[in-house]
Parts: structure tokens; sequence; C-alpha cells
């Protein structure tokens, strides 16, 4: 489907005319006392060439109305909850009529007895174990998901509805099930329409098997069966939901407790992440590393450099986004001095690898302001975590400041005023 640049350009006129921070901008959420909306704001300390990239395939998208854009989000607890990202995938899929998307790369978390995103739910059969990237000394396998689940019941199933008002009528026809490539284990995936035919395919050079569907679904059926009795175990690493549909892709990626570390040890995370197809990296990883009682600059950086390089090695031509921490307190009595720390290295890290940034960190207020957070009742009493509607302001301005810096590429482009 063909969209008319003039409606875009409409938008963008919106994003840049007069004040970016009245609520007549239905971009930027409403004005609250505790926000500082001046940082909010894309910041490009070095090379703006990977920037330019993701504006001019953002441009494409709106123009055109063809292709998929794939965001990755990957961090740790604040992601995992899929709250903050739910609502920049949510304001993706609806800034543009036509323009929705799919929902990408999940983990069923219930299987290992962890909180799993309202907005999907799993229900499994079978005892499955659990390791996760944040384990010290496990040299299990792990994917990009940070997680994994194992099993070694001969049957064994899974299935997976979405709910919440933001995935009404949500479907799928293809499924990439990433698992061990262990032959004694035939993984079936089902459904209740007898007029749907299942394509399946075994990719076992990139460790997924992958499910198409001859029309869209809206709920997952898996089934795991052992085919020999010397099998030793099942391990799922993750699931991807995709579909044809035009739009924004957003994967989020989320370990409760993850640091910089815990995603370098995942041995398949440039496997997994180069089945992704990634346009844009946001990399919300710090706030553990920072609550680190040994915390050091030089290593937090020296590890963050070698994500990026990961990322790149298998995807040159991603945008990479990082986004300082927020604000936090150390054992809920003491403002976290390394809050500024790691949101300093993360601008040395935008000079030197092109990357951008977005500053949560005095997007909030800088050290001590999730006090202020928790007294208007959008962040929790542990002076780290948000609740529902502190996650959703997030995501918000996050969205609304990656908007204006395209509304500031296509005005620079096309001379809109």
């Amino acid at each position: 489907m063909f969209l008319d640049r003039r409606p875009l350009i409409a938008i963008c006129a919106l994003l840049l005319g007069g004040s970016a921070f009245t609520q007549d901008n239905p971009v930027r959420p409403p004005e609250r006392a505790f926000i500082h909306p001046e940082a909010s704001t894309i910041i490009l300390k070095g090379d703006s060439t990977p920037w330019t990239r993701w504006n001019s395939k953002l441009d494409s998208l709106f123009t055109y109305g063809r292709g998929q854009l794939n965001i990755v989000h990957i961090g740790g607890s604040h992601i995992q909850a899929d709250m903050w990202s739910m609502e920049l995938r949510h304001r993706f899929q609806n800034v543009v009529p036509g323009v929705g998307g799919a929902r990408g790369f999940i983990f069923p978390f219930t299987m290992a007895k962890t909180n799993n995103p309202y907005w999907y739910l799993p229900k499994f059969t079978g005892k499955w174990s659990t390791v996760k990237n944040i384990t010290q000394g496990d040299t299990s396998v792990l994917g990009l998901a940070g997680y994994s689940v194992t099993t070694t019941d001969p049957h064994t199933e899974l299935t997976i509805n979405f709910r919440g008002e933001a995935y009404s009528g949500y479907t799928f026809n293809t499924v990439k099930v990433l698992h061990n490539m262990d032959h004694s284990f035939e993984i079936a995936a089902t459904t209740s329409d007898s007029l749907i035919s299942i394509t399946k395919r075994v990719d076992e050079a990139n460790g997924y098997t992958e499910f198409t569907f001859s029309q869209e679904v809206d709920t997952l059926k898996l089934q795991f069966d052992r085919t020999d009795s010397l099998q030793q175990k099942f391990t799922l690493y993750g699931i991807t939901l995709e579909n044809d549909d035009p739009g924004f892709v957003y994967h989020a990626i989320g370990v409760n407790g993850a640091s910089t570390p815990s995603y370098l040890r995942c041995q398949r995370f440039t496997q997994d992440l180069a089945l992704l197809h990634p346009d844009l990296v946001i990399f919300s990883i710090g706030i553990n590393d920072a609550h680190d009682s040994n915390f050091s600059a030089e290593r937090f950086k020296s590890n963050y450099e070698q994500l990026i390089r990961n990322v790149l090695s298998v995807s040159p031509n991603a945008t990479i986004l990082l986004t300082t921490n927020t604000d936090s307190y150390v054992k809920r009595r003491t403002p976290n001095p390394n809050g500024n720390t790691v949101r300093q290295v993360m601008l040395d890290l935008s000079a030197e690898y092109g990357c951008a940034v977005w500053d949560t960190y005095n997007v909030m207020g800088g050290s001590g302001s999730i006090a202020a957070w928790q007294a208007a009742g959008v962040a929790r009493p542990d002076r780290i975590h948000f609740d529902r509607e502190g996650y959703v302001l997030l995501g918000d301005m996050m969205f609304s400041s990656i908007m204006e810096s395209y509304g500031d590429f296509v005005r620079r482009r096309y001379g809109t005023r």
C-alpha cells in the first residue's frame, strides 16, 4: 500500500511547529512536574551516519508503506516486564495508519518461573528447568533471550495466547522456535482450524525450526515429543512471531538482574540476533552494573564496546541507541552515585562508535530524581523500578524524542517548515 507523502509531512509539521512541549502536540505526553522534557532529545556525539540511516528507513516505511523495520530492545527487569518497551511498540505501530507490524521475539517466562509480560499468556505442561544469564559460573548454552528452559519429559505442550487492548486482532503466520539441535525430539505446531495448513522447516545451521501457516492465526500451540529413548533433553531458547504486514517488529529482550557481562556470556547472542535482522538496537543495560559494589567505569565501557562489536559483526547496518540509566537509590536510602558515571560512559561511546543516546537519567531529573517520581505515584518504593504509568511515561518521552529527530530529518531533506 502506498502512503501519500503529504499526510506524513503534516505529521512532521506538528512535530516541528511551535513548542515541541505543548499539550497541543499529539506526540508529546502531557507535562508532568517531575519530568524534564528539555533533556528528552536524541544525542549524537560522534558520527551521525547510523542515525541518519535509521531516519531514512523510517521515511521510506512511512512514505511507501512497504516492508518492516526491526527494533531490538535489550535490558534488565525494566524490559523483561515489557511495559516500557510495550509502550514504544504500541506507539510505533500506531503512528501512521496502515503501518502496523508484528510482535517479534518472545520468551515464555512462566516456564522459567519468573514474571511474564501481561500481554501474552503461556500455558504449558511438563517439568522444565531454567538457566539464566545472571547465574555466575554456569556455562550452559544461552541465546539472545538470556533464559533457557529444558525438559526431559517424553511429551510436553506450550500454548501462547495474547491479551490486553494493545493486542486486539494481533496475528502471525510464521513462527521460529529457537532450540538445541538434538534430533531425538520432534516439534509440531497445531491449530484448531482444519482449513489452515502448516509447513515445517528445520534450519540446523541457525538453530531453529520454522512453521509457516497458510493463514494468519492468533494463538500459538506447540508440542514437543521425544522420539528416541536415549534422548537427554530438549532446550528452548525463544520464539519469534512474524507476519507480512508492513510496519514495525519490536523485539523486547529482558532479564531481571542482567548486567553487561550477563549478555556477553550468551553464546548464541549473535546467532539469534542475526535472525531478527535488526535495523535499530536499543541497549537499556547498566542499572545492575551501577549497583555492583565493585562497579568500574573502565570495565563497564569495555563490556559495552564488546556488545556493540557483537551487534555490528552480524548487523553492520544496524543503528545503536543507548539509554542512560534511570535514576535509582542504593538500598532505598541514598541516590546511586554511579548513575551519572554510566551516563558519561554512554556519551563517550556515542562519540567513539556513532551510537545515539537517549538520556533517561536527565529526563527523570538527575541524581535523586526517582524520589519525585515515587512521590507522584509512578515509581515503586524500592526506588529502582516503576509502575505501569511510570514505564508508559518513559516510553512516551522516548518515542516523541525519536519522532522529533525524524521530523528534523524530514525538514532538512525536504525543506518542510
